[in-house]
This record gives C-alpha cells, sequence and structure tokens, in this order.
C-alpha cells in the first residue's frame, strides 16, 4: 500500500506544479498584453492632442508686440502669435476692443506692477480678444472675452483654425480665467450687454442626437460675470420660435 500512496503523492504534487506553472504564464500574458495596450492608448492619446512631437514645438518662434492699456487698470496687455512671419509691429489697431486673431495667436501676456504673466499655461489657437482699449469711445465694462481652441477636435494633430472654439472670461488684469458655456452648449457668438453682462449665443442638439451644426437649436444666454451665473434669454428664444412658425405655415 506505501508505494502505491508514494505514487499517488508524486502524481498529485506534479499536478499542483504544472497547474501552478498554467496559472503563473497565463498570468504573465495578461500583464504583458495589458502593458502593450496602454502602450498603445498612451500613443493614440499623443497622437490626438500632442500635435508635433516637444521638439519639434519648442523651435518654433514666437512673436509679440509693443504691450496695449486696458482701460481702467494699470494693466497692459500683448498677444503672443507662432510662426516664422514678422514680428509683430506696434501697430494697435490690431487689438481692437473687439478683435480678430490672426490665425497664429497662441496666448496672451499681461503686464502689471507684479511682472509679466501667460494667461495659458498649455498650446491654445485664439481667434478674438475682446478687451476695453484706453481711450477707446466705448460703454465701460469688466471683463476680457477670449474665443479659442484649447482641443484638437479635428484629430488633425495641431490646434489650428478646424478645431471648435469655446468662450472664457477673465478679469480686466487678466486673472481668474473661466469658461462661459458648458457641453452640449456649442459657442456661436457674443457680445457685450451691459458693464458686467454678456449676451451669448449658443448651439444646442437634442440629447444623443449627432453634432450636426445645422439640425442644433440655436439659443441665446446672459452671463453675468459677477456671479458667473449662465441664464437663458427666454425673450429672444421666444421671439425667434414665434418667427420659426412662421415659416411653417
Amino acid at each position: 500500500m506505501k508505494p502505491s500512496l508514494d505514487r499517488t503523492l508524486k502524481i498529485l504534487w506534479l499536478a499542483i506544479g504544472a497547474l501552478l506553472l498554467l496559472v503563473l504564464m497565463a498570468g504573465g500574458l495578461m500583464v504583458l498584453a495589458q502593458v502593450i495596450g496602454n502602450a498603445d492608448a498612451g500613443r493614440e492619446a499623443a497622437r490626438a492632442v500632442g500635435g508635433p512631437p516637444a521638439a519639434a514645438r519648442e523651435a518654433r518662434p514666437v512673436r509679440y508686440g509693443m504691450p496695449d492699456s486696458i482701460r481702467g487698470t494699470g494693466t497692459r496687455i500683448v498677444l503672443v502669435s507662432a510662426g516664422a512671419g514678422p514680428a509683430y509691429e506696434s501697430r494697435r489697431e490690431s487689438y481692437g476692443s473687439s478683435s480678430q486673431g490672426t490665425g497664429t495667436e497662441v496666448n496672451v501676456m499681461f503686464l502689471d506692477g507684479d511682472g509679466v504673466r501667460l494667461l495659458l499655461d498649455r498650446a491654445a489657437s485664439i481667434r478674438e480678444v475682446s478687451y476695453p482699449r484706453a481711450g477707446a469711445d466705448e460703454a465701460p465694462r469688466e471683463w476680457i472675452s477670449y474665443v479659442l481652441a484649447l482641443d484638437d477636435t479635428d484629430r488633425s494633430g495641431a490646434l489650428d483654425a478646424r478645431d471648435g472654439v469655446a468662450l472664457y472670461v477673465t478679469d480686466l488684469d487678466g486673472r481668474n480665467l473661466r469658461p462661459v458655456l458648458s457641453p452640449p452648449l456649442r459657442y456661436q457668438a457674443h457680445d457685450a450687454l451691459g458693464p458686467s453682462r454678456i449676451l451669448v449665443y449658443a448651439l444646442q442638439g437634442a440629447p444623443g442626437a449627432a453634432a450636426d451644426d445645422e439640425r442644433m437649436r440655436q439659443r441665446a444666454f446672459i452671463y453675468d460675470v459677477r456671479s458667473g451665473q449662465l441664464a437663458p434669454y427666454a425673450a429672444l428664444d421666444s421671439a425667434a420660435e414665434r418667427a420659426g412658425r412662421i415659416l411653417q405655415r
């Protein structure tokens, strides 16, 4: 009986060892697959939002011009552009109270008693900067607005005019940057509505619907800069809906 028992124990230990070996091999394969998957995901994320390699971005020259005064403050503003074109000259008319960007603006600098500050700490494509200019004949206001793209929405590998934009505001000294709209609202246009309010147009699609501008509903909002609250402009929306019903008669 004893030799038979010994053989049974040996077979049992061999079976257990083989099972453990299979478990270790399976675990190793799972870890290897996870590592490969994470590497692929990292490369895809870098391709979608990273743009050109860091060395290539650092090699791009930047251009900036003479600072312009912001009315009612001791702060001055400078637009920063990227590219190989000529440096900005002192042409303050290029800013304006509602200036359109040239398509190469990537950041904004603010100069005050504390030194020089950058608005953004990440890549961007700035389409418009709107602020009250010193000496300009316009109504007073308490904010600076920025229309800019922060995300590579078309997955081209670079931020440019084809990417979706959003509306941001700061205080007149360039501090306290915050977005005006939140998804699923998509920015269309804006204008001043008093010193501390902004009229904002946005597109809003039905829940779960494809993001097709032609089928999205236009909405009007009033953004209060002091409180940060966004409220529907119900009277304007209602009149627009009546206009739409008239067309359907």
